[in-house]
């Protein structure tokens, strides 16, 4: 089957989500150092540029961005490229933006440390990361259980390894939360399980 390269590869840049909210970077400063389909160099010396820039793509996502911060919908402006040896087109977004998820990785590993760790209900869990407060079920989050079971399964992130099978939700979310953590980068201070996991999420994604 011929590969669609007409769709964007999903590429995460250095710069975390808050940053790129403040000014969104250049063209140069976020242009990949090569195609990620043909591995062409996208600053061959002495010839043209092999990514070009093609242009922004406005990309909704939702949940605190901080640990502590109240949950809200943000609009990001990623940058498009293609490659001029295949036609692949790149999408370059902040570090934490996870495919085909409308929520950050930070929102979503936080959510699974307060199910977790702290034992919130799926409802507190919603409020803390949700900015839609209204919901079709009372005391439940579907978006949540969905987080959990491709937890279970090993599919929510690469690194975070499958639960057994009579783990309940809670424990699936505990463990993938302890182990999410680990990835954040060391802080001043006690470590804070809450923002550790938030900052191992943007790390892991």
């Amino acid at each position: 089957m011929k590969e669609d390269r007409s769709r964007p590869r999903i590429i995460q840049s250095r710069l975390d989500l808050k940053t790129w909210l403040e000014r969104t970077p250049t063209v140069d400063e976020v242009r990949p150092g090569q195609c990620a389909v043909c591995q062409r160099p996208s600053r061959p010396p002495g010839k043209p540029l092999g990514l070009w820039g093609h242009g922004l793509r406005l990309r909704q996502q939702r949940g605190p961005l901080s640990p502590d911060g109240k949950p809200e919908t943000v609009e990001v402006a990623a940058r498009r490229y293609q490659c001029r040896g295949c036609g692949a087109v790149l999408l370059v977004v902040p570090r934490g933006m996870m495919p085909r998820r409308h929520y950050a990785a930070s929102a979503i590993a936080l959510a699974l440390a307060l199910l977790g760790l702290l034992g919130l209900s799926p409802e507190e869990v919603r409020r803390r990361i949700s900015p839609w407060q209204i919901v079709a079920e009372a005391g439940r989050w579907p978006t949540l259980r969905r987080w959990v079971e491709a937890a279970r399964r090993g599919e929510l992130f690469d690194r975070v390894r499958p639960s057994p099978p009579h783990f309940t939700e809670r424990e699936v979310a505990e463990r993938a939360a302890a182990a999410i953590g680990a990835f954040a980068p060391p802080g001043p201070g006690p470590p804070d399980p809450m923002a550790q996991a938030f900052l191992g999420g943007m790390c892991m994604a």
